[in-house]
């Protein structure tokens, strides 16, 4: 009995953070991985040879007016503000050709890259000119390549019909999301068609990789689930079609827990909507100080999702998502004889986004806005335990704001700055909880650190590029409310800091990084007493 006693100050401290040790650092790490901003293959434009400009001189006509045919994109209005006024001036061949000139020029700049203006021949004694519009309309619209992927092209290219006017932005999107696939590389090129005014898109799909994964150590664990851990990923790309992918990921620590998780993702007809199921599980068993408790337990996430680019370009992005997550976690303790289960089912819909600028330098906005809606089910002495204390159980929201900014200042200095909030209106499970530290958090302090219902986290850095070698300066804080409605006298707030130096590199397949991070205010680690400071962070990864 006594020593149970001793254990039970440590063993409520554990059954209240079980849940995010039993996922901590996996599931966790990863959602709190902002998706990095995309690119791709741009089409190449091949516009018509332009004729052989006119030599000024010869006969000139008065002209009234401008009259404008064939322009259904943009009013005519526009395009005469474009040409500018002619009432009353005189233009040679020349000048008339000019004037066409500058509304081929409007219709290009507005991202119609195969219109073209012309002065057809006319009677011009009555003082109005005619221009003619051929706003550029696709011939012929063909994929060609590899063969298992041709008829798969095809379809994301039935977007452009022939006959369509050819718009850089629709051009763009669908070339874009074709070579979005993966596994895919694909070159796409508009060339004037055998008709005039219309151009022809020749798109070449060729298979990129087969098989792409990384594998990798690190020390971003805790003492009590095993800071040196070891993970391995590997995607098969478009193995049963065009754009598909199985997806599988591995972790394992020096204390024996284990992630692993197993995803399938396909598109979904030719708009760019993916669908996605995935199965994930981890196992714990907690080891250095907290071993004496004999705790250990499982959790698994099954999830099924959908995924739509609202907007696709090169300058930016914009993806709505949304899935159906149910969650099974199981925690047991041998010092207490206690045995845990929790189920969750939650549907979070997500924005991301990112756009690129010219600001300064160069420059990169990204993040992502989601809400959650879930409910959570305790069993047994849980839910009396928790209908006392907590009260987490039931449905809950949940609102997350992701923002990160890469600054280019000049071709060497980069500042990068990111922010990650969290609010609710209810006493969330540990699961769902925001935590300050960690290498996606306050550097200083160690996964688990600092885990509360509403929070913010932010870290800065200043990077110097030497090669393939970027030393940085950091600074990360943040603060977190533990219970959004307390029901203890214990504090209900966290707020760490701490700041340092690291180093990233990156060469041919291999990459590196280490970090050394000194606190500056949070005092000692909760979670972990063998932490100190300096904390230092180190990686190793090598990408096939």
């Amino acid at each position: 009995m006594t020593y149970h006693l001793k254990l039970l100050p440590l063993a409520l401290l554990v059954a209240a953070s079980l849940p995010a040790l039993a996922q901590q650092p996996s599931l966790q790490e990863n959602a709190r991985q902002l998706p990095q901003p995309r690119t791709g293959a741009a089409p190449a434009v091949q516009p018509a040879p332009a004729g052989a400009p006119m030599q000024a001189g010869g006969q000139q006509a008065t002209l009234r007016r401008v009259v404008i045919s064939g322009n259904t994109r943009i009013g005519s209005e526009a395009l005469l503000a474009a040409i500018g006024p002619v009432d009353g001036k005189s233009f040679d061949f020349a000048g008339l050709a000019a004037l066409a000139a500058r509304v081929t020029a409007h219709y290009q700049q507005a991202g119609y890259p195969f219109a073209r203006a012309y002065v057809p021949q006319q009677d011009l004694s009555g003082g109005d000119l005619r221009v003619e519009v051929l706003e550029g309309r696709y011939g012929k619209v063909t994929a060609h390549g590899e063969p298992a992927f041709v008829k798969g092209a095809q379809g994301f290219l039935s977007a452009l019909p022939h006959g369509d006017i050819i718009e850089s932005g629709r051009l763009e999107r669908v070339t874009l999301l074709l070579d979005d696939q993966p596994g895919v590389r694909t070159v796409p090129l508009v060339r004037p068609g055998a008709e005039v005014g219309t151009g022809d898109l020749l798109v070449e799909v060729k298979r990129d990789h087969r098989y792409k994964g990384e594998a990798g150590l690190d020390n971003y664990g805790t003492r009590a689930t095993g800071r040196t851990r070891a993970h391995a990923s590997v995607d098969v790309d478009s193995p049963f079609m065009l754009g598909d992918q199985i997806a599988a990921q591995a972790l394992y620590t020096q204390e024996g827990m284990w992630f692993g998780s197993l995803a399938y993702a396909a598109p979904l007809g030719y708009s760019g909507l993916r669908g996605r199921a995935s199965y994930t599980h981890s196992y714990y068993d907690l080891a250095g100080g907290f071993a004496a408790l004999g705790a250990r337990g499982t959790a698994d996430v099954a999830s099924l999702g959908l995924s739509y680019p609202i907007v696709r370009s090169q300058v930016r992005n914009l993806i709505l998502s949304a899935s159906v997550d149910h969650k099974r976690l199981h925690d047991r303790q041998d010092a207490t004889l206690t045995d845990t289960q929790k189920s969750s089912t939650v549907v979070p819909v997500t924005l991301s986004f990112d756009v690129r600028d010219q600001f300064l330098h160069a420059g990169i906005t990204f993040g992502a806005l989601s809400w959650t809606r879930g409910k959570l089910g305790m069993h047994g002495d849980t839910q009396a335990v928790d209908a006392t204390s907590a009260r987490s159980a039931g449905s809950f929201n949940r609102f997350n704001l992701d923002l990160a900014r890469i600054q280019s200042i000049n071709d060497r200095l980069d500042v990068y700055a990111r922010v990650s909030a969290q609010w609710t209106g209810h006493n969330l499970d540990s699961s769902e909880k925001l935590g300050l530290g960690g290498v996606n958090g306050v550097r200083a302090y160690p996964n688990g650190e600092g885990y509360g219902d509403m929070g913010w986290v932010a870290q800065t850095e200043i990077r110097y590029a030497v090669g393939a070698v970027v030393p940085y300066l950091f600074y990360d804080a943040g603060r977190v409310t533990l219970n959004k409605s307390p029901w203890t006298t214990l504090d209900n707030h966290r707020a760490l800091g701490g700041g340092g130096i690291g180093v990233r590199h990156a060469r041919d397949a291999w990459t590196a990084g280490v970090t050394v991070a000194w606190r500056s205010h949070g005092g000692a680690s909760q979670t972990d007493e063998s932490t100190h400071s300096p904390a230092v962070l180190a990686n190793l990864a090598y990408r096939f």
